[in-house]
């Protein structure tokens, strides 16, 4: 089959073509990189051009500012038109996102009606916020969510403007217009398969794939002194919560001193990312979600313990008994308790590292699920 992945966050469609094309299929990547992050796509739409200078940014800033439009996106779109001849004729066209190209919806929507009008099957993933995962946080989710803040203190809307724009009138539209059109919907994770129980297109979960032959299993032998590592991307800061992680180790520094040694990295490109917690013991993902996201997953095929999500409602949705995974919740004194027991008992780090890569192999590797990827495939087409 010709296979088109239309979009890219974290590396989820780089891994899931590396499983498609060992089993045969001729598959392509369309998309921007994911921003900062810098993943290889194999048809490119993003623009450097406003990053190029101080001038640049301020003329895209202030072009936003008067009109309410991004000059950014109209690059994008640019770069779409000129590889209209490379987007056609495929077997499937699979939208990470109904905003696969972070632009806003009348840009959006020029994209996604070309690739809906000129392949065969359209499939899209929830991976990510959408229209159907925002209104599901905003209307029926119980306990805690990525919107935790905003319960706080309602002024962090403005600062999760990512997650509720969804709920505005192009997103939405855009959004029930491609799943109207597309054979099926696919969750990712538990997270977004909770906003989907009442969509009828909706499938089982398929669990991002990882391209484990990429991650050595890297167990830091050094125990005398426990590597913690914590990555922050502020856009998502928030949405995270890494702000109890923070909270946390503030404890956790005054508590044991010389016998930890803290590593923050911000808003890195993707090689750069995975390079910065070789060394690392402990890897502090995320506290606002019930699966374990895309970091993660690649932290624990390189033997990391890893705080993310993995409680009851991960292990129900999976069928699951015990998940390697420090199940990541929003309390302080929780987290601290979790790492002082880690940081007092180094002798499992080492044994929920290698238990860590053997379940992401078991259940994440990426040929075996691109299998699963081409069955559905079949079905729809």
């Amino acid at each position: 089959m010709r296979i088109l992945l239309v979009g890219e966050y974290s590396g989820f469609h780089n891994a899931l073509k590396q499983g498609l094309q060992q089993l045969g299929h001729d598959v392509h990547i369309l998309g921007d990189g994911d921003g900062f992050k810098r993943f290889p796509v194999d048809i490119e739409v993003s623009s450097s051009y406003f990053e190029q200078s101080w001038l640049h940014r301020k003329i895209k800033v202030g072009w936003w500012k008067l009109t309410g439009h991004n000059l950014e996106d109209r690059l994008k779109l640019a770069r779409f038109r000129e590889s209209e001849n490379k987007l056609k004729n495929y077997d499937i066209v699979q939208f990470i996102n109904s905003n696969a190209f972070d632009c806003e919806p009348s840009v959006e929507r020029k994209m996604i009606d070309f690739l809906l009008e000129n392949n065969k099957t359209s499939i899209l993933i929830a991976c990510g916020d959408d229209y159907e995962y925002a209104k599901y946080l905003t209307e029926e989710h119980e306990g805690y969510s990525i919107l935790e803040a905003v319960k706080k203190d309602p002024r962090k809307k403005k600062e999760l403007f990512h997650t509720y724009k969804y709920l505005g009138n192009g997103y939405r539209e855009n959004y029930l217009h491609l799943v109207k059109k597309s054979s099926c919907v696919i969750p990712s994770n538990i997270d977004y398969a909770m906003a989907l129980k009442g969509q009828p297109k909706a499938t089982a979960i398929i669990p991002a794939a990882i391209d484990y032959s990429k991650l050595e299993l890297s167990l830091n032998e050094q125990l005398d002194c426990i590597e913690i590592f914590m990555g922050i991307n502020r856009g998502n800061y928030w949405k995270k919560g890494i702000n109890y992680f923070e909270h946390a180790l503030d404890i956790i520094k005054e508590k044991y001193g010389e016998k930890i040694n803290i590593t923050s990295a911000e808003s890195l490109p993707y090689q750069q990312y995975i390079s910065s917690y070789k060394k690392a013991h402990i890897l502090l993902d995320q506290v606002l979600c019930y699966d374990q996201g895309y970091n993660a997953l690649e932290a624990m095929a390189q033997g990391k313990v890893v705080f993310s999500g993995g409680g009851p409602v991960y292990l129900k949705a999976h069928r699951l008994n015990t998940v390697p995974v420090i199940d990541a919740q929003p309390d302080v004194a929780y987290l601290v308790n979790q790492l002082s027991y880690l940081i007092e008992n180094p002798e499992v780090l080492h044994s929920i590292g290698t238990t860590a890569r053997e379940h992401v192999l078991n259940h994440h590797e990426n040929i075996r699920i691109a299998k699963k990827y081409e069955l559905l495939y079949l079905k729809h087409t």
